[in-house]
């Protein structure tokens, strides 16, 4: 019976490679289309961009998605899956997707990391 485990591991291992590289390609190719989508909503973005009123005190600071993608070093579909998500909190203002700079540190402050300390007292 280990045998035919075995024969079945080595079968199943070419079809394993080509679905992690079908998952690859989807990737890109979903980064490729958020970022053509994105590259035709530039002009729209710095249009709506919120600006502070003066002497309004407190500045409403919106980020786009490339701003929100640049801030944290990470990937478009990768931030657009956790705003789908609502690991994110984001604002849909017409077409376009903002996230709250405020939101933005407070996600992040979310994901830090805390060791547990393995000593007990």
């Amino acid at each position: 019976m280990d045998f035919k485990i075995r024969q079945l591991k080595r079968a199943l291992e070419p079809l394993r490679e080509a679905l992690e590289c079908h998952h690859r390609s989807l990737e890109g190719l979903e980064s490729a289309l958020i970022e053509l989508e994105e590259t035709f909503k530039e002009p729209e973005q710095r249009q709506e961009r919120p600006q502070a009123q003066p002497g309004a005190g407190e500045h409403l600071d919106l980020l786009s998605i490339t701003d929100v993608c640049q801030e944290l070093g990470m990937g478009k579909s990768w931030v657009y899956r956790r705003i789908q998500s609502g690991e994110i909190p984001s604002v849909k203002l017409g077409r376009n997707i903002k996230v709250r700079r405020e939101d933005l540190e407070g996600y992040l402050e979310a994901q830090r990391y805390r060791p547990t300390s393995g000593l007990a007292i």
